[in-house]
């Protein structure tokens, strides 16, 4: 299932929220996440304090669990997505 994680957090959790951040993507790129839990994307607001992720997950619980076990201390909202409009990435585009 497709899962959007919506952050937000205050100016003095900043730094922790980067290193959440650096650290999930760390995870991502050495393949090292738990079994049913793929990260598509990490966008972060220029000037605000929201951050979006894109996952592919076995369960929006199993997510949540994962992410509580790494400590975060602002809030985070999960929720179940589909496409209403994606651009397609072809061979020749």
């Amino acid at each position: 299932m497709k899962v959007a994680v919506v952050h937000t957090w205050t100016d003095d959790q900043t730094q922790k929220v980067l290193d959440f951040a650096k650290k999930v993507k760390e995870l991502a790129e050495t393949k090292k996440l738990p079994a049913g839990l793929d990260l598509q994307s990490i966008s972060v607001a220029k000037g605000k304090n929201h951050a979006v992720c894109f996952w592919d997950v076995d369960s929006i619980d199993h997510l949540m669990q994962v992410a509580g076990s790494l400590g975060p201390t602002w809030q985070i909202e999960a929720f179940e997505v589909s496409d209403f409009f994606a651009k397609k990435k072809g061979f020749f585009k």
